[in-house]
Order: structure tokens, then C-alpha cells, then sequence
């Protein structure tokens, strides 16, 4: 491959101006970097605009996710410690030439080493930086979890899983303590962080055992094993999590701590019986690397925003947010909680459980066990002069109650609790048994919200509203967005989330109607009067912006009334 230079060659492509080059050049001698990278840091190009121009002076090929193209055949010609060395990814061998996507085709070094350590010539094709990252991240993690399951087998053999020591519960844990299991557990949490997942499910088939990732809130097929080794990993996920393994006739819970050399985030455990075995549900608390606890990182309005930063500056009352499992009520507080803490105030959270940890704030874990349940909990909170109180869920009417008091004693309260919309969440609290005239005194403002997933930007295409879907929206749409399916969005039309609100600040005529025991019609009434902005115009307006789909708004809006 000839020498090549690359400030000149971007200069040609008109990428950058010959002045540019000059300020890059200056920067380079003092930074000591590549002088892509410079030109990148000093926001004169992208990496991507500069990797396809340097490919077509190259004559090379611009791959921009190498990912679906890697035949995992090759991948174990090349370890993953070389990979990530040189950041390259193998991607097939053809006639004895591998070829290899990487972000320094000049990297004559990294050529020749592969050519000596494989005995077989190297061909490249060129992709940025984040892609090569995310490729080695899944090829590698998937093609060891399927060495580990071969190396268990040759371990144990497969009779000796499946015959009948495996009633020896003892013997199962020395088994699952073995690197192989250990590894393979690891791998699955592993992965399971890199694609931003909030859950897995490892589930017993009768003949082999599934194991999904939930990712933005969708579950995604992640590998399917042998049923072989199904029970040496649920063993060593209930080990961990201080669970009974000789208990699998009914549920348990349980939780861990995961540690690796990149990250922290706690665990929680689930086990059902099936006929098939034990089905583990695993939680992952606070590994979403996407969350930002900050309210003017969680795409809201600028409206959203300034009715909750008014919400916020209330000195008592109780603030309340309902929605569905799922649907970011924590994000919404702990983003709150961010924005409310100071040196000057005592902030006291009680949770089950904590999901995040933060500084200056003091957070209570939720322990049955040992009698500290949200109700007892909050009585000694108050004993320990709070200004502001975070409760992670109002599940009864006796916590209901003590916040309540709280709230009318003089404290900022902040909860969760599970209601369909905004108005209903106060005629659940007279439902709990809370007096009507507390709950119009104490709530000062109620967030209804949900998570709507958004178009992926890079296959979305405008397409005309069908008749039916108008029908059950209620609207009279022509034309609205979604994603065809692409290699960013894995096939599925869909990148990210964001949340929707419907915020009912309580003024003093909804206090009347509340004391009063007014029922949901006289509330609806009042909040259409007052053209309160509900849920259904937060949706309606990201489908006619494009955000988000047809589809989504119907998930989230349909309704038999």
C-alpha cells in the first residue's frame, strides 16, 4: 500500500480547507496525536467524513457497520487481545486472504504482525472507530460463549449434567464455582450491559434453553444452548444471589453485586418453576449507560421542563409520578432528586430497590425481612429531620397516609405510584383510604408518563396513514414516519426511547373538586376547561414531527371508551 498523506488527501476531497490543515498540524505538534484524531477534536470533520475519503484515495472499501458482515468462522484466527490492540475486526477469509475492517488502513505494523501471527495475507476495508468497538464487543462475547458451553461439556460430558447427580446439590456447586459456568454467567451480564439491556430472561425449553435481552423495552433473542447446561447456570446465578439451590418447587428472589474492571451495577433475581426447569430473570439496576439523571437530557419539552422546574421549587407537598412497570418512573425521580440536591438540605430516599446510588443524597434499601418496609421506614425518616423525601413506590394505604401527613407537616415528598393516567392517581389515594380533604391539601402535582420508542433516523421513510389506524387514534393523520428496518436498528425501525408526560399541576379549584370527592368525569371536565396539555397531545405531536410511529401512538393511546 503506497504512503499516503492524509491532510492533503482531505484537503483534495475538499473535506477540510488548507488553512485547517495548517491550525490541525500546529495542534498535532503539541497534542502529539494522529492528526485524524486532531482534525476530529478541533470539530473540522467527522471521523466518518475522513475514514471515506481516505478509503477512496485508497481504493478501499468504506464499510459503516462491519458487525453484520463478520463470519464467525474467522474470528478465532485472530484472539480478541490482538483485536482490540490494533481495534480491528477479522471479517471473513476468502483464497486465503482475510480481511479486516479497521480505522487505520496506514497501520503497516498492525498488517504485518496479523501476516506473521495468521500465515495469511491481509486485505482491509475501512470503518469508524465506535462501529469496530461495538463489532468486537459482540463477535468476540458470542463466539466465547459458545467455546465455554464446548469447554463445560468437555468438563463434565454431558450425561454427567444430566444424569442424576445433578440432585447433589453439593456436587452442582463445586461444578458451578468452575471457571467455564463462572465465565459463561459473566459473559451473558457482560453482553448484556454492552447492548443496554434492562433484563434478561433464561428460559427452559424442552429441548434447549433461550436467553433474551430486553432492550428498549422489547425483548430481543440473544443464543440459544443445549438444554445440557441449563442447570449449572441457573445454580450459579442463585449462588451469587443467595439463593436456595436446593429449593427449585417454588419462586425466589435474590440479588448481587457485578463487578468487572469497567463497571459496578447491582442485580436482581428472580426464579420460577417450570416443567422444564427453572426460569431466571435477572434486572439489571442502573446499567443503562444511555441514562442521564438530568431533566434537560431526557429529550422533554421546553414546556415539560419549565412545569416541572416549577413543581419542583414547591417548599411541601407531596409531587407524584404513575405509569406502567417500566415506563421510567424512577429515571423521572432520580432526575428530579438531581436537580433538588444542595448542601443546605437533608435529602432521605427509601427504595426497593436502589437502583442508582447518588452523593449527598441518604438512600434506605426496603428489607420485609427484617420489618423495615416502606411504611416503618418512613416513620424513622421522619426522625431524622428530612427536607425532602423519596419514596420509591406508594404500594398501601398505610404509606399513603404517612407521606401524606408528611407532606401537610411541612416536607417535600416525592413518590411513584401505579395508576393509568394523572387525574385517577388522586381517587386511588381516596381508594387507599385516604381522606379526600388530605389528598386535596397535601399533592401538589401528579406526572403521568410513558416511554415511546422513536423512529431509527437512518431508515425512517414517510408512508400514508391508513384509515383504521386514523380510527383508532381518533385523528384524521395523512402522512406520518417509520423505520424500514436497517443494520443501525438491528431489523427493527426503532432507535431509543424517549418519554412522553402528562402533568396536572393542583390548583385550588381542582383542591375544591378533590375535597369535594369528585369522580374522574367532573376531574376530566375541569383539566379540558383549563386546556391542560394530556398525555394524548405529547404522543400525537411526536408522531406528526416524525419521532415516533403510528404504531407507538397506538400502544400507548388505544382505549375500549
Amino acid at each position: 500500500m503506497r504512503a499516503v498523506r492524509l491532510g492533503q488527501v482531505l484537503v483534495d476531497e475538499k473535506i477540510i480547507t488548507p488553512d485547517q490543515l495548517n491550525n490541525a498540524l500546529d495542534r498535532q505538534r503539541i497534542v502529539k496525536k494522529r492528526l485524524g484524531v486532531v482534525i476530529s477534536e478541533m470539530g473540522y470533520a467527522n471521523e466518518r467524513d475522513i475514514l471515506k475519503a481516505l478509503a477512496k484515495r485508497l481504493s478501499v472499501e468504506y464499510v459503516d457497520t462491519p458487525l453484520f458482515s463478520v463470519e464467525l468462522d474467522v474470528v478465532k484466527l485472530i484472539s480478541e487481545q490482538l483485536a482490540r490492540k490494533y481495534n480491528i475486526v477479522p471479517m471473513n477469509l476468502r483464497n486465503g486472504v482475510i480481511t479486516i475492517a479497521t480505522n487505520d488502513p496506514l497501520d503497516f505494523t498492525c498488517l504485518e504482525d496479523l501476516n506473521i501471527i495468521t500465515g495469511y495475507e491481509i486485505k482491509t476495508v475501512v470503518s469508524a472507530t465506535s462501529e469496530i468497538e461495538k463489532a468486537i464487543n459482540r463477535v468476540y462475547s458470542r463466539r466465547s460463549a459458545d467455546e465455554i458451553i464446548n469447554d463445560i461439556k468437555d468438563e463434565y460430558g454431558v450425561t454427567s449434567v444430566l444424569g442424576g447427580d445433578t440432585s447433589d446439590d453439593e456436587s452442582m456447586a463445586e461444578r458451578v464455582d468452575s471457571a467455564p459456568v463462572v465465565k459463561l454467567v459473566n459473559n451473558l451480564i457482560f453482553d448484556a450491559f454492552q447492548q443496554n439491556a434492562s433484563d434478561i430472561h433464561i428460559e427452559p425449553e424442552e429441548n434447549m434453553t433461550r436467553v433474551r435481552y430486553r432492550i428498549d423495552g422489547d425483548l430481543q433473542l440473544h443464543n440459544e444452548f443445549s438444554a445440557d447446561v441449563h442447570q449449572l447456570i441457573i445454580t450459579r446465578i442463585k449462588i451469587v444471589s443467595g439463593m436456595n439451590i436446593a429449593e427449585k418447587r417454588i419462586p425466589q428472589d435474590g440479588s448481587f453485586q457485578f463487578k468487572s474492571e469497567f463497571f459496578t451495577f447491582d442485580i436482581r433475581v428472580s426464579s420460577l418453576p417450570t416443567p422444564y426447569g427453572e426460569k431466571i430473570v435477572l434486572r439489571l439496576l442502573g446499567a443503562d449507560r444511555n441514562i442521564d439523571y438530568n431533566l434537560s437530557s431526557l429529550g422533554l419539552s421546553e414546556y415539560t421542563q419549565e412545569i416541572i422546574r416549577k413543581a419542583l421549587r414547591l417548599p411541601h407537598g407531596i409531587l407524584l409520578v404513575t405509569g406502567p412497570t417500566g415506563s421510567g418512573k424512577t429515571t423521572t425521580l432520580y432526575s428530579m432528586l438531581a436537580q433538588l440536591a444542595d448542601v443546605k438540605k437533608a435529602i432521605v430516599t427509601i427504595e426497593d430497590p436502589i437502583e442508582r446510588k447518588f452523593n449527598g443524597i441518604t438512600q434506605v434499601q426496603v428489607n420485609p425481612r427484617a420489618g423495615l418496609t416502606f411504611a416503618n421506614g418512613l416513620r424513622s425518616i421522619l426522625r431524622q429531620d428530612p427536607d425532602t423525601i423519596m419514596i420509591g413506590e406508594i404500594r398501601d394505604g398505610e404509606t399513603a397516609e404517612i407521606a401524606i401527613r408528611a407532606a401537610i407537616t411541612g416536607h417535600f415528598v416525592l413518590s411513584t405510584i401505579h395508576t393509568n393516567d394523572a387525574l385517577s392517581t388522586v381517587v386511588r389515594l381516596v381508594d387507599m383510604g385516604v381522606e379526600p380533604f388530605l389528598v386535596a391539601s397535601s399533592v401538589k402535582c401528579v406526572i403521568s408518563q410513558r416511554l415511546v420508542k422513536k423512529v431509527c433516523p437512518n431508515c425512517k421513510k414517510e408512508h400514508e396513514v391508513e384509515l383504521s389506524d386514523n380510527l383508532l387514534l381518533q385523528t384524521h393523520l395523512k402522512s406520518a414516519y417509520k423505520g424500514n428496518g436497517c443494520t443501525e436498528c438491528n431489523q427493527t425501525g426503532y432507535q431509543g426511547r424517549t418519554a412522553v408526560f402528562e402533568i396536572i399541576l393542583i390548583d385550588s379549584k381542582l383542591q375544591e373538586l378533590i375535597a369535594d370527592k369528585a369522580n374522574m368525569d367532573d376531574l376530566k371536565h375541569y383539566a379540558q376547561e383549563k386546556k391542560m396539555r394530556m398525555l394524548r397531545e405529547e404522543v400525537l405531536d411526536l408522531i406528526t414531527s416524525g419521532v415516533t410511529t403510528v404504531e407507538e401512538g397506538i400502544r400507548i393511546l388505544y382505549s375500549v371508551d
